[in-house]
């Protein structure tokens, strides 16, 4: 029997969620690296994008969000023109 919409199941296999994640550099201050992810991701809010850049400090890298594939990119795209090194990985 052929898939079809009905059969495929939920929404999320149809809209693949990726990982959009922020890795720690030398290159950019702290201030900008909260700055230009305020900026490219409005939505998280100041205290959450400081949170991100924290744990990427100590850490090495951070989940800045999880979105749709296309969505991810989008944002992704958005802080690489920033100068920031981010991948995008499936969740």
């Amino acid at each position: 029997m052929p898939a079809t919409l009905e059969t495929l199941g939920p929404k999320a296999s149809l809209y693949p969620e990726a990982r959009v994640v922020l890795h720690d550099d030398d290159v950019h201050e702290m201030s900008e690296v909260v700055r230009y992810l305020t900026e490219a991701v409005p939505q998280l809010g100041r205290e959450r994008c400081v949170a991100i850049m924290l744990e990427a400090h100590r850490l090495g890298m951070a989940t800045v969000l999880e979105a749709p594939l296309e969505h991810a990119e989008g944002y992704a795209e958005r802080l690489l023109l920033r100068g920031l090194q981010v991948t995008v990985e499936a969740a």
